[in-house]
């Protein structure tokens, strides 16, 4: 019972250790890959080669600005819904401004309901913190009447 419990905890360790190894640029990347994106603008650039300048925003209201390279990203317009993936080989020290390489993006299957879907429970999250923080106030301002 003891050996089965110690190998448990070594798994543990070794599985906990090898995510926190992991460079922050990585899980940025992993962050970034794990939420669909609405271009909310685009501006493309045609030399010296073919650049996709985006800004994108995600249902929970993040921004980010991208410079996207190569022919999936020719094919990009305003108010695409569009999913990242991660570049295969791509170094993980590569400067911050270079993070569209990193990243390529596609059409999201389904891609505005699905946003929209993520952004209305995302929005229901905020309402119910927010509701759960009034009630906390009005129970105290009851209590603080009473007494």
């Amino acid at each position: 019972m003891k050996e089965r419990g110690v190998f448990l905890l070594a798994v543990v360790l070794c599985v906990a250790t090898h995510a926190m190894a992991q460079p922050a640029r990585d899980r940025q990347i992993d962050q970034m890959t794990d939420k669909l994106w609405w271009i909310i603008d685009i501006t493309k650039q045609y030399q010296p080669q073919f650049q996709a300048h985006v800004t994108l925003e995600a249902p929970d209201g993040e921004r980010l600005a991208l410079t996207l390279h190569g022919e999936r990203a020719r094919t990009l317009v305003h108010d695409d819904v569009i999913a990242l993936e991660r570049t295969p080989g791509v170094q993980a020290d590569s400067p911050e401004q270079e993070m569209g390489a990193d990243v390529i993006p596609h059409l999201a299957t389904w891609g505005k309901p699905r946003w929209w879907g993520e952004r209305a429970k995302n929005e229901g999250q905020e309402i119910s913190k927010t509701w759960k923080l009034y009630g906390s106030v009005a129970n105290f301002a009851q209590v603080v009447v009473k007494e």
